[in-house]
């Protein structure tokens, strides 16, 4: 044994006993704020990972801060319940500046910060919706900087972790260098390593980030690691329900849509999935899940076993979004008998749930003009109808029996990013529905603009509204 190694040796049993005293002191944590004094368990772990680090001979380095601000995060969220109205400041001020000397001392030895350790400590203080430069000036910089140096060894996990944290804080570091490279990273870098929660979450994330603006390349490089994850004969690769909703949910806000075949087999796997045990989450949990329960509450639609949910529990934009991953994954007619079977069958849950909300808020700019126009033409009609849960600017009806409705839109088309011309899932099948109930017209919306004056909308829309009609709108106005 070299002279050198008998040096080295007692350092590392240091460093290593450290841990394991972090270990043991968060896990006691962990089990006392349930107690019926969490402001005091708080308290002890604070002063004694203060007291530890202060030591001359203490043996602190990256992974012990990491595991004390990951305690701290993963403990508070239990506490803050427990805690009396008079004990909630104290304790957060007592956590603030424990946090804020962590990451002092953190500072100084950022070089030797591993990219895992800056990705999980980016995620612990997100947890706890602290923003880096709020505790320490410049530390999301800091942290940021030292995750690209180490970009090359990072996992999935750490990517997703990053992300994750900066789509929460909606947190742009190094003004965009820190996105532009890990789209780098993430288009030319062999995914294989990637797990289906990793590539999920990331996929969530740059749909909820908006500095990150994803090329399309980079998304196609995620769906072709998802895609493969589907297809793994390893029970343990394989997505679960909350890894597709998600990724659904994901490419359904980034308007990407993926290949027929990826589409297909996320739904195919979904409803397999949902026939193994698991995959029934308690309803009682929703209301307390956050970033995660649009995938949980889609767990919950897809229960093979469906177990009454009271309305009250879900709220409407939870209902909302659901809906609208219903729109989305409605298989195109060319698809096999077995997806539609499959769609028609979470549409019936997902209508048990609770039917479709109506949008947030109807379509308001334009309106006016239209309705002055339709009165110029001494139209009469019906504004801002709601008609199978989508709205209609206006509607024209016929006390006569063969004359059908004529629903008018105002159209701002939203197109599929990767395919030209085609309409998202939600745009057409609002489209298809309205067009079911009447004869549909939709007007571009820059026919109300400013320029655009009543009289010359009226004259832009007699045509229209006349061939809708079947040649006479003598029917209408009556």
């Amino acid at each position: 044994m070299s002279c050198m190694q008998k040096q080295r040796r007692p350092g590392w049993n240091e460093i290593r006993q450290t841990g394991e005293y972090i270990k043991v002191q968060r896990d006691q944590l962990l089990l006392s704020v349930r107690g019926s004094q969490p402001d005091l368990a708080l308290q002890r772990f604070y002063g004694g990972m203060s007291s530890l680090c202060s030591r001359p001979d203490a043996s602190t380095g990256p992974s012990h801060l990491n595991a004390i601000i990951g305690a701290s995060a993963k403990a508070w969220t239990t506490a803050w319940g427990r805690l009396a109205q008079h004990e909630q400041q104290q304790a957060l001020h007592r956590m603030l500046a424990l946090l804020t000397e962590m990451l002092l001392r953190l500072q100084p030895l950022m070089p030797e910060a591993q990219e895992r350790q800056v990705a999980n400590i980016l995620w612990s203080l997100a947890k706890l919706e602290l923003k880096p430069d709020v505790l320490v000036p410049g530390m999301t910089d800091s942290l940021a900087q030292q995750f690209i140096a180490n970009m090359d060894v990072a996992t999935g996990q750490g990517f997703s972790n990053v992300l994750m944290a900066c789509a929460k804080l909606q947190l742009n570091p190094c003004q965009g260098e820190l996105f532009k490279a890990i789209r780098a990273r993430l288009t030319a870098a062999n995914l294989s390593s990637f797990n289906a929660q990793a590539v999920a979450n990331i996929l969530h994330s740059l749909a909820t980030l908006p500095a990150a603006a994803p090329p399309d390349q980079v998304l196609d490089a995620l769906c072709k690691r998802f895609g493969a994850l589907l297809k793994s004969r390893q029970a343990a690769e394989l997505p679960n329900a909350q890894n597709i909703a998600n990724t659904i949910w994901a490419l359904s806000e980034l308007k990407f849509a993926p290949a027929d075949e990826l589409a297909m087999s996320m739904v195919g796997r979904m409803v397999t999935v949902c026939r193994l045990p698991g995959q029934q989450p308690d309803p009682q949990a929703i209301s307390s899940l956050r970033q995660e329960h649009f995938a949980s509450l889609l767990d919950q639609l897809h229960a093979v076993s469906f177990r009454q949910v009271e309305i009250s529990q879900l709220e409407v934009k939870q209902l909302a979004q659901l809906y609208q991953a219903l729109d989305w994954l409605q298989p195109p007619p060319s698809a096999p008998v077995l997806y539609h079977s499959a769609w028609s069958s979470m549409q019936g849950k997902l209508q048990r749930l609770g039917l479709r909300p109506l949008p947030e808020e109807p379509y308001v700019f334009g309106d006016t003009k239209l309705c002055a126009a339709l009165n110029q033409l001494q139209l009469p009609f019906k504004a801002k109808v709601c008609i199978q849960n989508y709205w209609a600017d206006a509607v024209l009806e016929s006390e006569s029996i063969e004359a059908q409705a004529i629903i008018l839109r105002l159209r701002n088309p939203s197109y599929i990013r990767n395919i030209p011309g085609r309409l998202t899932g939600r745009a057409a099948f609002s489209a298809h529905l309205l067009a079911k109930q009447g004869r549909l017209v939709e007007l571009p919306r820059q026919m109300t603009r400013d320029t655009m004056t009543v009289e010359r909308l009226a004259d832009y829309l007699k045509p229209i509204l006349t061939a809708a009609a079947g040649g006479s709108l003598d029917a209408y106005r009556s």
